[in-house]
C-alpha cells in the first residue's frame, strides 16, 4: 500500500493558490506516495485536479476536532504537512495519530507538531509554504502555480457576448474593509481607458456585488457584474483571457497571478514583499507616506480624518 501524505490547505482563496507550488514540488519529491489534501468547501474544486494530489477530503461545517480526527485515522496517514499556522488546524492531526507533523511553530501548537519549524514572516507566503520542504529560495513563476479553468463550452455564455478589443478584469472587492479601493477610483480608471479596451467585467465574490454595482454605476461605459455568479474555474478562465486585471489585495488577485494575467495591485496598507504577486507582469501601486503601512489589521484603527489614509493616497493615476 503507497504511503499517504496529508496537506492541510489553508483557509483562504489566496493563500490556498499560493501553496499551489508547494504541492506541486511535494508530489514530485513524493513519487510512489499518495498526496491528499485537506480543505475547506469552498476551495475543495481548487484542489481536486490540482497535480500530483491523489484525493481531497472536505471539512465539513460541522466537524469538530475529534470527528475530524477519526476520519483522518481512518486514512492512515504517514506524514502531515499543517499550512495554516493556527492551533486548530494542527489539533486534528494530532489527535489523529500522523506520526509525522510538520508545520510552523506559533499559536501555542508546537506540542502538537513533530516538527514544528520556526518562522520568518519575512518570506512570502508562497515560499513560506515551500520553506517546509526546506526550499525557501526556489524560483517561482506562473507555471508553479496551479488554478482549473472552465472549459470553452462552460465559457461560451461569457465569451459570446463579449467584443473584439481587450478585456479589462476588475476585482473592486476584498474580505478585509482596510484593503478596499474606492468605486470612484476604479470607475475613473475605467473611464479613463481607450478605445482599443472592448469589455471591462467585474469580478468577485456575491458579497463583493455591491462595491462592484457602485463602480458599474460611476463608471460611463458599459460594464458587466459577475460577481457571485462566477465559480474559480469559470473566473480563473475569464482572467486567462483578460488582458490585465485591476485588484485590491484579494483572493482573485492571486488567481490573476496563477493563470499569467497582467496585474496592477492596489496593495493598500498591506506588505506586498509577504502578500502581493511578483514578477514581470505584476504593478503594485502603494504609497511610502503613511507611517502605519504596513499594516496587518481587516480595519483601520486611524482617527476618521485619516481613515484609511494608504488608499486615499495610492497613486492611482499611474495605471
Amino acid at each position: 500500500m503507497a504511503k499517504r501524505i496529508l496537506v492541510r490547505a489553508p483557509n483562504w482563496l489566496g493563500d490556498a493558490v499560493m501553496a499551489t507550488p508547494f504541492l506541486k514540488r511535494l508530489a514530485a519529491r513524493s513519487l510512489g506516495s499518495e498526496v491528499e489534501v485537506l480543505a475547506k468547501p469552498g476551495l475543495a474544486d481548487l484542489f481536486r485536479d490540482a497535480p500530483g494530489v491523489k484525493n481531497v477530503l472536505v471539512i465539513h461545517s460541522d466537524d469538530g476536532p475529534w470527528s475530524l480526527s477519526r476520519r483522518l485515522r481512518e486514512r492512515k496517514y504517514e506524514t502531515a504537512y499543517v499550512l495554516p499556522t493556527s492551533f486548530s488546524s494542527a489539533l486534528p492531526c494530532w489527535l489523529a495519530g500522523i506520526p509525522h507533523r510538520i508545520g510552523y511553530a506559533g499559536d501555542f501548537r508546537s506540542g502538537l507538531l513533530t516538527e514544528a519549524r520556526p518562522l520568518d514572516e519575512r518570506f512570502h507566503y508562497v515560499r513560506r509554504y515551500l520553506g517546509l520542504l526546506g526550499e525557501t529560495g526556489m524560483d517561482v513563476h506562473a507555471g508553479d502555480f496551479f488554478v482549473p479553468r472552465a472549459t470553452e463550452e462552460e465559457m461560451h455564455p461569457v465569451l459570446g457576448t463579449l467584443g473584439s478589443g481587450k478585456i479589462l478584469a476588475v476585482a473592486p472587492g476584498s474580505r478585509a474593509p482596510a484593503r478596499r479601493w474606492f468605486p470612484e477610483r476604479f470607475a475613473g480608471v475605467i473611464n479613463g481607458l481607450g478605445p482599443e479596451w472592448s469589455d471591462v467585467l467585474l469580478l468577485g465574490a456575491a458579497e463583493d456585488r455591491p462595491a462592484a454595482d457602485e463602480v458599474a454605476r460611476l463608471s460611463r461605459r458599459t460594464t458587466r457584474n459577475l460577481c457571485g455568479s462566477t465559480s474559480i474555474p469559470v473566473a480563473a478562465a475569464l482572467l486567462a483571457r483578460a488582458s490585465a486585471l485591476l485588484t485590491n489585495e484579494s483572493g482573485l488577485m492571486h488567481v490573476g497571478w496563477a493563470v499569467g494575467t497582467p496585474l496592477v495591485v492596489v496593495a493598500g496598507p498591506s506588505n506586498p514583499r509577504v502578500t502581493s504577486p511578483f514578477g514581470p507582469q505584476v504593478r503594485v501601486l502603494q504609497t511610502t507616506e503613511v507611517p502605519c503601512v504596513p499594516c496587518v489589521r481587516n480595519t483601520c484603527y486611524r482617527p476618521e480624518e485619516d481613515h484609511i489614509l494608504c488608499l486615499k493616497k495610492s497613486p492611482w493615476n499611474r495605471f
